[in-house]
């Protein structure tokens, strides 16, 4: 209600911690794309949970932890969602979410990604689409970017980047 008390600050407040988000995420986004540009992406050392799942020669480049992942297909005369949470996981082929449930997402299925918010939506091929939200959209924009420009740059049998893991 409009002149509460204690009505503004709260709602200031609460603005201040989505601009600080907001900035922190822009900021390690900025990081990321100029270490990419000299180095292109990393590769990290896998933990117990994507290890199993990794392919050959596929790499694990990002760990966003905590992300909601809502997947949206389109159904004739009928609108269907499924949402899962858990760890989302950037290798050099597909994003992977682990949690109750692991989806997985090809990366050359991917035909665009757009920054909505704190949300990163990813646009697929045959119209569908995923809704991303997770702590540092801005810089997962920039990490599929990343590995997406390396993949369409690789030579056969090249795999980009030094694949020495790194810890992170």
């Amino acid at each position: 209600m409009p002149g509460a008390p204690g009505a503004a600050p709260g709602a200031l407040a609460d603005a201040d911690e989505i601009h600080a988000r907001a900035a922190a995420d822009e900021s390690a986004a900025d990081e990321a794309r100029a270490r990419f540009r000299r180095s292109g992406p990393p590769s990290l050392l896998p933990d117990e949970r994507i290890t199993p799942l990794l392919e050959p020669g596929e790499r694990l480049v990002a760990i966003h932890r905590a992300a909601l992942l809502d997947r949206r297909e389109p159904v004739p005369g009928e609108r269907s969602a499924t949402g899962a949470a858990g760890d989302l996981y950037l290798t050099t082929r597909r994003i992977v979410l682990i949690g109750r449930l692991t989806l997985e997402v090809a990366l050359e299925t991917i035909e665009d990604a757009v920054l909505s918010g704190d949300r990163l939506l990813l646009v697929l091929r045959e119209g569908r689409g995923i809704r991303l939200q997770l702590g540092e959209p801005r810089l997962l924009c920039v990490e599929l970017a990343a590995v997406r420009a390396a993949a369409r740059s690789a030579q056969p049998g090249d795999r980009g980047a030094d694949p020495t893991p790194l810890a992170r």
